[in-house]
């Protein structure tokens, strides 16, 4: 079955994959990945299907070039774009910019939290002011992003070099949220709990995102399907090691916007509801552990 029209049928490996790069939430960047990862699905069955498990380093960057310049990132286009590359630069270029990109990679890594904090404060005061987020390219080119480029390198680097791994390292970081939704970008957990050191969990921002959804899930459970409020959820939900997630309520409800962005939390009606990403995680997990006591009962 050939799927037709701009949203439908995109594949999640492709969205997952497009997540940490330059065209994270552009649907006519996932859609034609989805083409190239399952071609049969599109009615394209003589053609060989992309692994996305082999696309990193020179392949990776050879897809997205590929994806900008408006194409399928076939297998076959992959291979002639590698003597022919889609933005006709000479080897020679290409290498310099590869060069150029691992430094900026670097650099972001290096005080990435320096960073992530004026970043995210950009990001907050945006939200203040306009009451939705910055586009990437408003979020690059705000004042506090600027000067910190200036500080450390003298220049502002060029955007589609540098773009990538400082937002996909902030956000791996907890410092900033997203998702496909235009605008969506927002402040991440790291920018919320930055002042109360060690009277907060200090786990990753998934792993709090996991924990509060399930803490939800419990409490409705116990409930008779009524969900907690924020207030409840300060009060109660720790990480594994009984630290409190949460500093006092103004603090949760605060968080419930990169929360939500990410899918760890829905709002339904008013009332605290899992999210999609944590009823994937749940049932990940529970295949894992499933698996696990197959293997152990095997042997």
């Amino acid at each position: 079955m050939i799927l037709k029209g701009r949203d439908e049928g995109v594949d999640h490996a492709a969205e997952s994959w497009l997540a940490t790069t330059e065209l994270a939430g552009n649907a006519d960047a996932a859609l034609r990945l989805s083409r190239a990862i399952d071609p049969i699905r599109y009615g394209f069955i003589k053609r060989e299907p992309l692994n996305l498990a082999g696309c990193i380093g020179t392949a990776a960057d050879i897809v997205i070039e590929l994806l900008i310049a408006g194409q399928v990132p076939t297998p076959c286009a992959i291979r002639a774009a590698v003597t022919n590359p889609p933005n006709m630069k000479s080897a020679e270029a290409r290498e310099e910019e590869r060069a150029e990109a691992k430094l900026l990679k670097a650099m972001v890594r290096a005080d990435y939290d320096s960073l992530g904090e004026k970043l995210s404060s950009a990001i907050a005061l945006h939200w203040v002011n306009h009451g939705i987020g910055p586009t990437w390219q408003e979020a690059w080119q705000s004042d506090a992003v600027v000067n910190w480029w200036i500080s450390g390198l003298g220049e502002v680097p060029e955007y589609r070099l540098a773009r990538n791994p400082m937002f996909a390292i902030l956000d791996r970081a907890g410092w900033l949220a997203s998702n496909r939704s235009p605008r969506s970008l927002c402040v991440g957990r790291r920018f919320h709990v930055r002042f109360y050191g060690d009277h907060v969990s200090l786990a990753p921002a998934a792993t709090v995102g996991y924990l509060v959804a399930r803490h939800i899930g419990i409490y409705r459970r116990l409930h008779d399907d009524h969900s907690p409020t924020w207030g409840e959820l300060a009060a109660a939900a720790t990480d594994a090691k009984g630290i409190p997630l949460f500093f006092n309520t103004n603090d949760a409800r605060a968080q419930q916007r990169w929360l939500v962005t990410q899918g760890w939390v829905r709002i339904e009606k008013d009332q605290l509801r899992r999210g999609d990403r944590a009823k994937a995680e749940t049932r990940r997990r529970t295949a894992l552990r499933k698996a696990a006591a197959a293997a152990l009962q095997a042997a």
